[in-house]
């Protein structure tokens, strides 16, 4: 009898390590990673580079507490924001949850207004405020306790009207790309309207980039695609290649009017959670890898068009595949051929959160063996 809580539904593997773009299990089998731990290993897995780059960090300052300033933390800072032309401050947690949890503190906190809107096909997280703005039934049905019904309002990804957000709005916080929710792409005028409409009312406009940033769908942040600037930005997945940490990014304007005490964390920020972050960075930017993400999608969408009942959404390396057949048994089958794929609330959709070290040869063994599979 394990005496793990029983609370994940787990494939029958036993996985006992990894390396660049393959798992290794007990018995003995190698399995291509298409799933990328989850997306949170940009990078592959057991990469020379953040291994030496995590023993260094243990050695020169393993932990201390954000009482203590520390250069390794304003490195990674400024590595997060990349440039930004509109956001200019950090704050470190350690998943993307607690990124949300403070995004949706601060629009409330500096607003003073209660009610958030989210799309209906969203997941923003499982702590309770989270989970409270979770536009996904079977994901807010979780939740505990009596949240107040106008905590939250929801609306249709492309909804025409938008008058719901109004001046009793205090933000209004979009997935980059609705991933859990089937990989649905936003309409970049669409969104644009959004953000115009929050300017009007005074809500913040939030960008959820928990999957969807850190290069993933070949900018650094998901929203320089769509044209938008948002006041706030949530981060977490691959910002740390599988060291736990996530962050909150806002603008001048409202970092500004932050307090001391505001906010607050023990790990968030940690020195060598800080290192992993710098680190992956500089590799992605580096190695040219978000232009790699956009040809991985490329050779995948070639290789599967014109297919009856495929349909390829998303972006980058953060790709829904829709087959005509359930996602559950797609994907099983294709584990059974060694390839690691995910689902997601879509009950015929796959998800591709693959690394971005991809090469031509692993895109093509998939969808040779996904053509296989649903027999084309």
């Amino acid at each position: 009898m394990s005496a793990l809580l029983p609370v994940y539904p787990r494939l029958d593997l036993d996985l006992v390590r990894a390396n660049g773009v393959y798992m290794y299990t007990s018995d003995g089998r190698q399995i291509l990673d298409l799933y990328g731990a989850h997306a949170v290993c940009p990078l592959g897995h057991a990469h020379p580079e953040l291994a030496e780059t995590l023993s260094n960090a243990y050695r020169t300052l393993d932990f201390y507490s954000n009482s203590l300033h520390m250069a390794v933390q304003e490195r990674a800072a400024n590595a997060v924001l990349g440039g930004s032309e509109h956001l200019a401050y950090v704050h470190f947690v350690n998943s993307g949850t607690e990124a949300n949890e403070s995004a949706l503190h601060l629009a409330r906190k500096l607003t003073g207004r209660k009610t958030v809107i989210t799309l209906d096909s969203s997941f923003h997280g499982r702590t309770l405020g989270a989970l409270s703005v979770t536009g996904l039934g079977g994901y807010r049905g979780r939740i505990p306790l009596d949240v107040p019904a106008h905590w939250c309002r929801t609306f249709t990804l492309g909804q025409e009207d938008l008058s719901s957000i109004d001046e009793t709005v205090a933000g209004v916080m979009i997935e980059a790309i609705v991933s859990l929710g089937g990989l649905y792409v936003p309409d970049a005028a669409w969104l644009q309207r959004v953000e115009a409409r929050c300017r009007e009312v005074g809500a913040f406009f939030i960008f959820d980039e928990v999957q969807g940033g850190v290069g993933r769908t070949g900018t650094w942040y998901a929203h320089e695609a769509f044209g938008v600037k948002p006041d706030m930005v949530t981060l977490a997945k691959s910002l740390g290649a599988g060291f736990p940490v996530g962050a909150m990014v806002c603008t001048k304007a409202i970092g500004d009017r932050v307090g001391s005490g505001e906010l607050g964390t023990t790990f968030g920020g940690g020195p060598m959670a800080c290192a992993m972050v710098e680190a992956v960075a500089n590799i992605i930017r580096r190695d040219g890898l978000m232009t790699r993400v956009l040809e991985i999608e490329a050779r995948i969408r070639a290789g599967l068009a014109g297919i009856p009942g495929v349909e390829v959404r998303g972006k980058g390396c953060l790709l829904g595949v829709e087959t005509p057949v359930s996602a559950n048994t797609v994907r099983d089958a294709l584990l059974a051929r060694d390839i690691m794929v995910g689902t997601s609330s879509h009950p015929r959709t796959l998800r591709l959160l693959a690394p971005y070290i991809l090469q031509d040869e692993h895109v093509d063994r998939f969808v040779t063996t996904l053509k296989e599979v649903i027999g084309v």
